[in-house]
């Protein structure tokens, strides 16, 4: 009698561990954000303070955004052109 709750146990672990990995081509393209060589040179260039809300900051999030952009062109998933982003001052 005391077996009876072990498979739904199971059930219940596996499907909260199946959703657990975000692959989408979306979610690469953040991920391939983090290593551009642009991103890499803020992060080292701020000395860890890259998340004050100082221009950093900005250029941090703007450089991100463009490594994003320009991974999701390479896949086919964004077309190329479009409205210049608004640099922040």
């Amino acid at each position: 009698m005391r077996w009876r709750g072990v498979p739904a146990l199971a059930l219940l672990l596996a499907a909260c561990g199946a959703g657990g990995s975000d692959d989408t081509p979306q979610a690469q393209c953040a991920r391939q954000a983090n290593d551009d060589p642009k991103v890499l040179e803020i992060y080292s260039g701020t000395s860890g303070y890259y998340t004050f809300p100082w221009s950093q900051r900005d250029e941090l999030l703007m450089a991100r955004r463009q490594a994003e952009l320009r991974c999701m062109r390479a896949k086919g998933l964004v077309p190329p052109g479009g409205v210049q982003p608004v640099v922040p001052r």
